[in-house]
């Protein structure tokens, strides 16, 4: 869905980068040391909804904090012997996979570079961006945008009512932005900003709709302890 890479800041892509990040290259990152703890203050649950079914994320964020964490659990249902809990770190570029396998922690650390977000740039110039009516969900005030050409529509809903976001992730690099954005929606959230609703349209194929909602923001005080992580190779004697 080429159409979705204008939200940057949006958990979509979030959700997709990580999935294409997890068999990247291991070398150098390995080699990577982490902080001795990752901690996070709220869940943003998310929830998508497509044709072949629902599906439900949860991240875990911290206000001004450069990293996020993702619990894999709904990827890996079936597995029982393997949990995994993914972190993605802005500072030290890299993904960490925190799993616990047949009674052992282990964590694999993977290269990343947020530039990727923003490497592949798609022309919107065709679009038509407005600001729709506004309303509330979860009890956050949010601001609705509309952007639409002959093939898609989406509608989404950004708040800034909140204390945390992904923008210490990404950034607000307008320099990156897809040809014929409108930039002054990107500065605005620059700083907070958080989707709490964007509904996707495909106007030829409708098996490619999807709607993606924040069913919740929760506080918490989750932490990973990082030291209690020993290498993948060392755990099982390579």
């Amino acid at each position: 869905m080429k159409t979705l890479n204008f939200l940057k800041s949006s958990v979509f892509v979030v959700c997709f980068f990580m999935l294409q990040t997890v068999y990247a290259q291991f070398g150098k990152a390995n080699k990577v040391k982490l902080p001795e703890s990752y901690n996070f203050e709220y869940i943003y649950k998310l929830k998508l909804t497509h044709k072949k079914g629902d599906v439900n994320l949860d991240y875990y964020l911290k206000e001004d904090a450069n990293y996020f964490g993702f619990d894999t659990t709904e990827m890996t249902k079936g597995s029982a012997d393997t949990n995994i809990f993914m972190v993605m770190d802005a500072e030290l570029e890299i993904t960490a996979m925190f799993m616990e396998m047949m009674g052992k922690k282990v964590v694999q650390k993977t290269k990343l570079k947020t530039s990727d977000f923003t490497s592949k740039q798609e022309d919107m110039s065709d679009y038509d961006f407005k600001q729709i009516d506004s309303k509330t969900i979860n009890g956050y005030d949010c601001e609705g945008y509309l952007s639409e050409n002959d093939k898609v529509k989406i509608i989404y809903y950004i708040t800034d009512d909140v204390p945390v976001s992904f923008n210490q992730m990404f950034g607000d690099n307008v320099k990156n932005l897809p040809k014929g954005f409108n930039a002054e929606i990107m500065k605005k959230y620059a700083e907070k900003g958080l989707m709490m609703e964007m509904i996707y349209e495909d106007k030829k194929k409708s098996k490619n709709n999807i709607t993606m909602e924040c069913t919740s923001l929760e506080k918490t005080d989750f932490s990973i302890d990082t030291t209690k992580y020993g290498s993948m190779m060392g755990a099982f004697g390579g």
